[in-house]
């Protein structure tokens, strides 16, 4: 059987299958159901013929393609000196939430399509529920979310931590799309699964101007108003608490732990007048550039572009810089056949932050924290003289990716075979010298790479019945490997700081790790397509997977998915002139989740995570040791787990009326993952903190509006468009394994017919005034283990009444995730002038203030030495954090500041004014006469007009958020303090083409 498969398959590979990851211009789909960026006017209509060089056949009958009409110009997005794809789409599509925790550019971000799949715990979850990104269709492989598992904590991945995705040369972008229908995420498969975002390169030169060049410069403003505070604050701070104290004991004992760099007020390092933040925060340059040049006729064209960009950070002397080149060719070898190539390159290095925090995480050691960094200006900069003399910390990625593509074209056959590569490699060198860390100094050097090689081939055949019915039937067949390959080696204690290599440093201990992990798999898909005249549209896919990740005896998976559309207004309504369109669509798919880790499919198995004594949580298959112990500390692997998938439906109604100038696309999309694999608790005498399993099952399911219009159309005159956009997601775990009802992992809670992304606190209900309320039971007052509540102590709720606060106290509440976001986008025009505002909005989600728990929670803090007691040279400053919390007994050994309570949960929404443009169009088109009795024509200037433009970014906030930006929050929901500010920014550009 299996070898009757294995035949099969390799039939097919030659035979070629479908169509759908292809490039734009070659995209035989019927329906183009999806969201779009793109500054093509005509976006979701066929304009005509594809090209012929391309060689692919042209869809002429298709006179009218229904897609959404959540439509940006990337010629406005480009006037913004955004650097990577997730700033593209923040804010400007209905479905998509960005999470930007940082202003650090080129640091890594977070994008969900119509929310959040599956729990997410780690870093790691967040990074296994990003799309997929596909680029002139190939799918790009980025970081497994195994780089946050290899060191003891998840502060960063291994390696350089840089946003691959902010590698990509945007200016050469010809459309993004946004796929979220139900079939049309089938067609592309598993890979495909948290959605999927078709990002096209200009990939040759089909006509018009031939050259193209933009530029532009401007500033990054730091913040202006930082508050800085010294020891003096901070003692001021805590003597608040002294009189909280229940005894004389406790206030004497609450005395002498302060702090021995607060107890002297004659310390200028502390009580001195604070400065850092001059040192700390600068005005910083930003600027691109990038060009292109084109040619070719009837049989080839060709196009080349590249790039420059510098962008720098306000905080920490971060910096980030990125240079790309791409090469298009296409010729056509004889009338029907034709041959295409792709090459895409870049080059992006950054400059990390300088944090204490992101430093400890990577050597993984704690040296003395009692002392903190100094906030006057000369000490500080004295530091910071240190830290650079010997200091690096290079990080460098590097981007390949292209295709080779043959296709053939004859009487409504169309094949297609091509072979496509996506390769980036990581490379990181940290040196820190001895001064920094206790007379110790460090190494490290990080070599990754990450590498797919596809082989995808398709047929399609398209073909009409008496010229009404039309058919197109593909087929495709795609196989696929996956190499994700790092070293990574550690060293400490070297001879000196002169020499800061591994190989000849000298260090006294060295740990090394090599890995290389491969995932292969194999794709066959069948889809037929059909539409009667211009009325309805039916498609019906089937699909079959193979992938090594999962284990043997469930390694395929059969999917399928239909799809269908019905223009009402050609059908019932053609004679109502004010409706110009009128159309509904709808699609059911169940699609396999792609299993990025290889440890499932192995079974049981060992590790070697007891070996270095410190605990270190590494997987099996991530350490180099050859002794191997079993996995007790992370979680069992056992037989029988198979391939989760999602099952998706959607239903949606596009209308536009007054000859287009006004539209309104509403859609229903109902997700539900199901099988999904986590982890389940077991008995303790087996030995193992848990095992995984199948049988988790989430819905996420809401509804997407975008009304737009055109209040104004005078192309002479003024000129008025105009978006809003709205979405509303809930998500819902409906099911555990075992048929659980509730889940623990870490501090975190699932419950069965909750969401997902709640958290799980404590309610306070202020403090105990006196002892005589705290509430008594059977003559015993109520207690937290075996410390009785008191005078002064938090008052939480005793939610099951039994005269003791643990866990079973705690409740769901909040969301870490907002259920609204939208956006409302406006472009005027008077004559040459014209100006653009883009405002965001999410809505209805809320964050715990870590940052205010760290600050009030001192005490506990300090006693018990973590990265969480760190105080950075950021922490002193005197934020916008609110100051009307209770005032507790510190003493009382209850952690009364603890975060996991609603005490610290505040409300997250805002509205933001993204970005204001104004642009100015100078006409410059000449033509040159011959002089003389009747003018003649003798020259023309290709070049016919500039645009210069003034963008401001960043420029206004409205919350109620009492953090520094509501933006700053961690994938967790958390607020830590952590990110750097997303800086306001004015830059000037021009763009022109000739």
């Amino acid at each position: 059987m299996r070898n009757a498969i294995i035949r099969f398959c390799a039939i097919v590979a030659l035979l070629g299958f479908g169509n759908e990851i292809r490039a734009v211009r070659s995209s035989g789909h019927l329906f183009l159901l999806n969201d779009s960026i793109s500054p093509d006017e005509n976006n979701g209509k066929v304009v005509g013929e594809y090209d012929s060089i391309r060689a692919v056949y042209a869809m002429k009958e298709n006179a009218v393609v229904y897609a959404s009409k959540d439509t940006l110009d990337l010629w406005r997005l480009s006037c913004s000196p955004y650097i990577s794809l997730q700033q593209y789409l923040k804010g400007t599509l209905p479905g998509i939430y960005v999470q930007e925790t940082t202003g650090e550019p080129g640091s890594i971000q977070n994008m969900l399509i119509r929310g959040l799949s599956s729990p997410v715990f780690s870093k790691g979850d967040m990074s296994s529920a990003q799309p997929v990104v596909y680029l002139n269709g190939i799918p790009l492989l980025t970081n497994d979310a195994f780089v946050y598992g290899i060191k003891s904590t998840e502060v960063n991945p291994i390696g350089t931590a840089t946003n691959i995705l902010s590698g990509l040369n945007l200016d050469n972008v010809e459309s993004i799309e946004v796929v979220k229908d139900a079939a049309r995420l089938a067609k592309l498969g598993p890979l495909a699964v948290n959605g999927a975002i078709l990002v096209n390169m200009k990939d040759g030169y089909y006509g018009g101007s031939n050259m193209f060049i933009r530029a532009n410069g401007g500033i990054a403003i730091p913040p202006s108003n930082v508050k800085m505070t010294n020891a003096a604050n901070d003692y001021a701070f805590r003597m608040r608490f002294a009189d909280y104290c229940a005894t004389k004991e406790q206030h004497t004992a609450y005395l002498n732990k302060m702090p021995s760099w607060m107890r002297d007020i004659r310390d200028m390092n502390f009580f001195g007048e604070p400065g850092w933040a001059d040192e700390y925060y600068s005005i910083s340059p930003l600027y691109n550039f990038s060009a292109s040049m084109g040619s070719g006729g009837s049989f080839s064209n060709y196009i080349f572009m590249m790039g420059y960009t510098g962008n720098d950070g306000v905080a920490d002397e971060t910096k980030f810089n990125k240079l790309t080149a791409n090469f298009a060719l296409n010729m056509k070898l004889l009338e029907q056949l034709g041959v295409s190539c792709l090459i895409n390159l870049s080059r992006v290095s950054r400059d990390g932050n300088r944090n204490l925090r992101d430093r400890y995480a990577e050597i993984e050691y704690l040296p003395d924290l009692t002392t903190p960094l100094s906030p006057v200006s000369s000490v500080y900069r004295s530091y910071l003289d240190i830290y650079e003399e010997y200091k690096k910390n290079d990080n460098l990625n590097n981007l390949l990716n292209g295709y080779l593509e043959m296709n053939y074209n004859w009487r409504g056959l169309y094949v297609d075979t091509r072979l496509m590569l996506d390769y980036n490699t990581n490379v990181r060198h940290v040196f820190w010298p001895m001064d920094l860390m206790e007379s110790v100094n460090y190494v490290s050097n990080y070599s990754g790479y990450n590498r797919r090689l596809i082989w995808q081939s398709s047929a399609d055949y398209k073909f009409d019945f008496l010229k009404n019915h039309f058919f197109k039937i593909g087929l495709q067949e795609i196989i696929m490997k996956s190499v994700q390959h790092y070293n990574y080696t550690q060293g400490y204690d070297g001879d000196d700081d002169t020499k800061p290599t591994t190989s000849g440093g000298g260090f006294k201990q060295m740990k090394r790790y090599v890995d290389k992990m491969q995932n292969n798999m194999v794709s066959t898909l069948f889809s037929i397509d059909y539409r009667y005249r211009n009325f309805f549209d039916v498609q019906l896919v089937l699909r079959a997977d193979g992938s090594s990740n999962v284990q043997k005896d469930n390694r395929w998976l059969f999917t399928p998915a239909a799809s269908a559309s019905i223009n009402l207004k050609d059908l019932l309504l053609k004679d109502v002139k004010q409706l110009s369109d009128l159309s509904m669509r709808g699609s059911w798919a169940r699609i396999g989740r792609y299993q990025d880790n290889n440890r499932f499919a192995a079974g049981p198995q060992y590790t070697g995570e007891e070996l270095t004594g410190i605990g270190q949580p590494v997987m099996s298959s991530y350490y180099g040791y050859a002794t191997i112990a079993r996995p007790y500390n992370t979680a069992w692997v056992g037989y029988g787990l198979g391939w989760p998938y999602s099952d998706k439906w959607n239903i949606g109604l596009n209308t536009s009326f007054f000859n287009k100038r006004l539209s309104l696309d509403v859609e229903y999309y109902n997700n539900t993952d199901c099988d999904l694999i986590t982890t389940i608790p077991v008995n303790e005498e087996f030995g193992y903190k848990y095992r995984y399993a199948n049988g988790m099952k989430v819905r996420n399911s809401g509804v997407e509006l975008t009304l737009s219009g055109k209040p104004f159309e005078n192309p002479k005159g003024f000129s008025w468009d105009a978006s809003f956009s709205l979405a509303y997601n809930k998500n819902e775990l409906l099911q555990l394994p075992e048929n659980l009802n509730e889940l623990v992992i870490g501090n975190r809670m699932l419950k069965v017919g909750h969401a997902i992304d709640q958290f799980w606190l404590y309610q306070n209900e202020g403090v105990y005034t006196s002892d005589t309320e705290v509430p008594v039971q059977n003559g015993k007052k109520l207690a937290m283990g075996s410390i009785p509540f008191a005078k002064n102590d938090p008052k939480w709720k005793d939610q099951n009444g039994d005269n003791q606060i643990n866990d079973d106290d705690k409740i769901l509440k909040g969301h870490s995730l907002p259920p609204v976001t939208g956006s409302f986008i406006n472009n005027f025009k008077l004559g040459q002038f014209d100006l653009g505002i883009n405002l965001f909005f999410a809505l209805g989600h809320d964050a715990i203030n870590y940052r205010s728990s760290q600050r009030y929670n001192f005490f506990a803090l300090e006693n018990t030495p973590s990265l969480e007691s760190l105080r950075e040279i950021f922490f002193w400053q005197s934020t916008n954090d609110k100051d009307d919390y209770p005032l507790y007994n510190q003493m009382s050994g209850l952690t009364p500041y603890r975060a996991e309570q609603d005490l610290f949960m505040e409300k997250l929404s805002y509205l933001k004014l993204r970005s204001v443009t104004v642009g100015y169009t100078l006409p410059v088109k000449k033509k040159a006469y011959k002089g003389g009795g009747k003018k003649k024509v003798v020259s023309k200037n290709k070049l016919e007009n500039i645009y210069f433009y003034v963008t401001g970014n960043n420029l206004l906030t409205f919350t109620g958020f009492s953090g520094d930006d509501p933006e700053l929050i961690d994938m967790d929901g958390y607020y830590r303090g952590y990110g750097q500010p997303l800086s306001r920014s004015v830059i000037v550009g021009m763009k022109f083409n000739f």
